[in-house]
């Protein structure tokens, strides 16, 4: 599955971005796309959806309040390709910045033509991550079909139920048997254990509830916090 998001306020380039998203998708992988998109910039601060489930973004920017829009949206998914499509008279100065950093630029105005020529580098470097992972920087899952190999970046958590482990990623569920215990020696070190029944990816934490013994993650999902594992965590936001 590819998912994309698109920001843009004028509907017939909302229409060409979808349609050259949808004939890479179709001419060069097996995958499904889906497509989210919006012209709404009030949209872009409640839509919690988006978090850490995104590969591809297409990003308006027009206005200063689009820079700090995006600079959320990046804080959510940061590790999504981004294309940002402005006008000339939009200075530069106001989106190549820390924690933005656009992978790459279309100006305006533009057709299908000038657009796919643009987009298909997108989807080729998107493709290459995607064909070339880093062996170290997987989980391995074996099943009845074959190994499973499940980028680190994208598990929120491991957690232990009924006898088997529960890896959770920003898009799939997967049971497997084993420990946590077990786990915790051979996954990257990033992964703290914040519960006898979890383990969770620090890079993918939203926020820590300390009081509540909740921890949030990425795209809406939550892991339980022990009081024994509290100072653990706690380390991680201090």
């Amino acid at each position: 599955m590819i998912s994309v998001f698109s920001f843009n306020r004028v509907l017939r380039e909302q229409s060409i971005i979808e349609k050259g998203c949808r004939s890479q998708t179709a001419r060069k992988t097996e995958d499904k796309l889906t497509f989210t998109k919006t012209t709404a910039p009030e949209q872009l601060a409640g839509d919690g959806s988006l978090e850490g489930l995104t590969d591809l973004v297409y990003f308006e920017i027009r206005a200063p309040s689009d820079v700090e829009a995006l600079r959320r949206l990046r804080q959510k998914g940061g590790e999504a390709l981004l294309m940002i499509l402005t006008s000339p008279t939009v200075s530069p100065m106001q989106y190549l910045r820390p924690g933005i950093a656009p992978d790459l630029l279309l100006l305006r105005p533009f057709a299908q033509r000038e657009f796919d020529q643009v987009n298909e580098e997108m989807f080729d470097a998107f493709l290459q991550t995607l064909d070339s992972p880093d062996p170290d920087e997987q989980f391995v899952l074996g099943s009845r079909e074959g190994k499973i190999l499940i980028p680190y970046h994208r598990i929120l958590f491991f957690e232990a139920s009924n006898k088997k482990i529960n890896v959770r990623t920003d898009r799939e569920e997967y049971d497997f048997y084993d420990s946590i215990e077990n786990l915790q020696t051979t996954v990257p070190a990033y992964f703290v254990r914040c519960h006898r029944s979890y383990l969770v990816n620090s890079r993918k934490i939203r926020k820590i509830r300390l009081s509540e013994g909740i921890i949030e993650m990425e795209g809406g999902a939550a892991a339980l916090l022990s009081r024994t594992y509290r100072q653990d965590i706690k380390r991680l936001i201090t």
